[in-house]
């Protein structure tokens, strides 16, 4: 199965931008980075997700991520967005823009079976 996972978020003037990766790396491992003036951004493939996974499984809002990743889900891609902030204390968070004040963490995951990934990544509750 094929997954392919890319995150940007962006840095803006008064963030410390080991905190900005440290942020990122709490919810994902991942193959490449790119720091930019403006944005940090990281790709990686399926074992990049699993930190996001066992984050979703113990905070107990597997069912939550999967109405949000199957809302915005189509052609076989997931966006959506998570809190920078929380992120950078490990929780994950899902998120919009207006409500974030250090913004999103933007994550769209392109597979090649939407069903299946939403299953793997956030089972029914109960399930593993």
């Amino acid at each position: 199965m094929k997954y392919e996972m890319k995150a940007k978020t962006s840095l803006n003037p008064t963030e410390d931008v080991d905190k900005v990766i440290k942020a990122l790396s709490n919810m994902f491992d991942y193959d490449e980075l790119e720091i930019a003036d403006n944005y940090i951004s990281i790709i990686g493939g399926k074992d990049s997700l699993l930190k996001l996974k066992e984050a979703l499984k113990k905070r107990k809002i597997r069912n939550t991520a999967r109405k949000i990743m199957t809302k915005d889900a189509h052609d076989q891609v997931v966006i959506f967005k998570l809190n920078k902030q929380t992120a950078y204390t490990g929780v994950v968070n899902f998120s919009d823009e207006n409500i974030s004040p250090l913004g999103v963490i933007n994550v769209k995951i392109e597979v090649n079976n939407l069903e299946q990934f939403i299953d793997w990544l956030a089972p029914l509750q109960g399930g593993n």
